[in-house]
């Protein structure tokens, strides 16, 4: 008995040996098409890295990322992890409807961090002689909260838009009651996705509407997908996964799009990755620093949108009511915000975030003055 077990032992990391020895021995990936991410590469050796653990560090990513058959792996896996009843996999929640959700727990971000943004967006609203409005689009699990697992731990939305109701001056756009209100009849975000759908980002350009004073313009909408799959689930690359179908707005009002590398297009819109796995890029080819859009709207208001990658599908209802719009991704624009602010003649600022990614989004400390301490 003692040894059969010893073979089963010596064989099962003799495995372990040559499948690390065919990770190192066969062609490395450097992105993942399936899980649109950076893979990691062979960690650089030396006895310094060693000593801090930079290098154990690197060689357990490298091979957790470069394992041979990884996507089938990951697929073998969720399979059995279902089969045994986990609602949880890769930190991603099965929920109800072919409906997946990243989670998000009280403990996933700083509240005092929180409470430092806030702060500096509120200097930041002081020192500008413009209107700001805060949207913080509802997470998913909080919208729909009857389709996560039964007991599926999940953060305190309410903390958040309380706090910041009232440490922020500005107009905080709540959307949660009017996404709930629809919910049953609306698909407002991805099944497969973080995201939000154009259905759902209409629904907030309406509210957004009337906070601003100003009548909604209609769009029709039209399918350009109906076989995405989004972020969440190439974490689990689930075989039972419903695709979702992207919808844009169609007939637009004419535009001129400038990206911050100098290139320039009249449409918003990017064909090309509808062909790759990344297919919300669809929207403005993905996430740029700072991109400036000139329309032909009769009026002279300009807007700024601090932004991530929610903003994407938001923008194209705006066309009609700015004259000029300028999105800032803090997260890849390295520049003075405020100087923006001042170049563009910016006449309404709009921070618009969904808000998980909000309170972990580690680029927003740009709005810091230069030469203050972020939080």
């Amino acid at each position: 008995m003692k040894r059969n077990r010893f073979f089963f032992m010596v064989l099962f990391f003799f495995s372990l040996f040559l499948l690390a020895v065919f990770t190192f021995l066969l062609p490395t990936e450097e992105f993942s098409q399936v899980e649109n991410r950076v893979l990691a590469q062979k960690p650089h050796f030396s006895f310094q890295e060693m000593k801090d653990g930079r290098f154990q560090t690197g060689l357990s990513d490298f091979l957790s990322d470069q394992v041979p058959f990884r996507t089938t792996w990951i697929k073998a896996n969720t399979k059995v992890q279902k089969l045994t009843g986990r609602k949880e996999i890769n930190e991603v929640y099965l929920g109800k409807d072919h409906y997946y959700f990243q989670k998000f727990t009280d403990q996933s971000y700083s509240a005092s961090r929180m409470i430092g943004i806030f702060r500096m967006i509120e200097g930041m609203t002081q020192r500008q002689s413009v209107p700001v409005t805060m949207m913080l689009v509802p997470s998913p699990g909080t919208v729909l909260s009857d389709k996560l697992p039964r007991n599926a731990p999940y953060y305190n939305a309410n903390l958040v838009y309380d706090t910041a109701k009232q440490l922020l001056s500005c107009k905080v756009l709540d959307l949660r009651e009017t996404f709930r209100d629809h919910a049953a009849d609306t698909q407002l975000y991805y099944r497969t996705d973080h995201h939000w759908t154009s259905q759902g980002a209409y629904l907030a350009y309406e509210e957004y509407c009337k906070l601003m004073g100003t009548e909604p313009k209609q769009y029709d909408l039209q399918e350009v997908s109906g076989d995405f799959y989004g972020t969440i689930y190439s974490k689990v690359l689930d075989g039972a996964a419903k695709p979702d179908s992207i919808m844009a707005p169609v007939d637009l009002p004419k535009m001129q799009v400038v990206y911050d590398n100098g290139t320039e297009s009249h449409s918003f819109y990017h064909e090309e990755f509808l062909q790759k796995k990344d297919q919300y890029a669809y929207f403005f080819g993905g996430n740029w620093g700072k991109v400036t859009i000139k329309t032909e709207a009769p009026t002279k208001e300009k807007l700024l949108i601090i932004k991530d990658s929610f903003a994407n599908s938001f923008v194209p209802y705006l066309l009609g009511d700015y004259g000029e719009i300028t999105m800032v991704d803090l997260r890849y624009f390295k520049g003075n915000v405020e100087d923006v602010i001042q170049e563009s003649g910016s006449t309404q600022i709009l921070f618009l975030y969904e808000t998980s990614n909000f309170l972990t989004d580690t680029g927003i400390v740009g709005l810091e003055p230069r030469g203050k301490a972020a939080p």
